[in-house]
């Protein structure tokens, strides 16, 4: 999937922090679920692209891994609300209804609490990728 962005800052070590275009967001698939509509994101720079402060750029994003970053974030807490949910019976047979929707909670933080430590060790591998500097 490619989109369209703004440099907005630049870095030594091979980043940029770009914001989307607010006309490519209306023929983004995404933005109805986008969080950085408006905001300031970093995206990795490859060696052959030269860019400045203000380019617009196309960004790509690989489809494989759009799917496996938001399934990391938002399917995988889902998916821990069931399993503990579930758990506390386990343990006891007399556990109450209470008990088990907190521990589902509990589930859907840790679920959360992992996508966040997955997000600061590998988010550099799901980090857009700038193609190229889009003329005028």
């Amino acid at each position: 999937m490619y989109e369209h962005a703004i440099i907005i800052a630049t870095d030594n070590n091979g980043k940029v922090t770009v914001s989307c275009d607010t006309g490519a967001c209306t023929s983004c698939k995404g933005s109805a679920f986008c969080k950085a509509k408006g905001k300031t994101f970093p995206a990795k720079l490859t060696e052959q692209v030269q860019v400045s402060i203000g380019d617009t750029v196309e960004l790509y994003l690989p489809p494989g891994k759009t799917v496996a970053s938001s399934f990391i974030a938002l399917l995988l807490p889902i998916l821990l609300f069931p399993i503990g949910y579930y758990i506390p019976s386990l343990f006891s047979s007399t556990v109450t209804e209470t008990i088990r929707i907190i521990a589902g909670f509990i589930g859907i933080a840790i679920g959360f609490g992992f996508a966040r430590i997955f997000t600061k060790l590998r988010g550099d591998q799901f980090m857009p990728t700038v193609v190229r500097v889009i003329e005028e």
